[in-house]
């Protein structure tokens, strides 16, 4: 592990620098990345373009519109205070390492071990199943155009599809962080214009506005069992 004490006593360092050094670590991430850049990191990955897709005709099925104007700000207040929290744990412990060192730090080793365990997990599950999305996405998207039925590709497809998509994985982490900010970048400014055009054109378009509908709780789900009944 290199200590802080490898830092000459006459360098001016900033003061994260020395908390660093405090604690017995010298700072080696270069920071490459702008400001937006590390928002469209994660701008990225949580992508409020798929889950507002996704996730909207869920709430408003089970709930009606009071799940876009009463449990979604809900929802963001106690996300919010989640990321005030993650906000304080980490301006106080500036290390690498993340959630399993501020574990250990805080809770002891057992909780370093569990919550490393469990992230590294959680990465390895979300990462397959985004990348089975993509294959999902591609196949009857893009193949279609090209005259090829997604119905007759089998598992051996899925796999080898996946293995492809994690395979650039691999190869953007090797080139380096530099590709990384330019796709990640590109990423952030294209979800940003798309949702403002995508709100603007459902105001705009929309035959009416019945903005009371958003308190309103109703179970618009269908009937029972997913049948579709016959009405006169």
């Amino acid at each position: 592990m290199t200590t802080g004490k490898n830092i000459a006593p006459d360098v001016d360092i900033s003061a994260d620098v020395k908390l660093l050094e405090s604690m017995g670590y010298a700072q080696e991430l270069k920071r490459r990345m702008s400001a937006f850049s590390n928002f469209a990191i994660s701008f990225s990955i949580i992508c409020i373009l798929a889950g507002g897709i996704t996730s909207l005709q869920l709430g408003t099925s089970a709930i009606g519109g009071a799940a876009a104007g009463i449990a979604w700000p809900i929802g963001v207040v106690f996300a919010l205070l989640v990321a005030l929290c993650m906000a304080q744990v980490a301006s106080a412990y500036p290390t690498a390492g993340g959630l399993y060192h501020w574990s250990s730090i805080l809770g002891g080793k057992g909780w370093g071990w569990a919550t490393a365990w469990f992230n590294l997990l959680g990465l390895i599950f979300v990462t397959a199943a985004v990348n089975v999305g993509v294959y999902t996405l591609f196949i009857n998207l893009i193949l279609p155009l090209f005259g090829i039925d997604p119905a007759k590709l089998t598992l051996v497809h899925q796999a080898i599809g996946v293995i492809l998509i994690t395979g650039t994985h691999a190869l953007f982490n090797h080139l380096g962080i530099k590709v990384t900010t330019m796709l990640t970048d590109l990423s952030g400014y294209l979800i940003f214009a798309v949702s403002i055009i995508l709100t603007l054109c459902m105001l705009i378009f929309a035959k009416s506005h019945d903005f009371g509908r958003l308190f309103s709780f109703a179970n618009v789900s269908g009937d029972a069992g997913g049948r579709r009944v016959a009405r006169e």
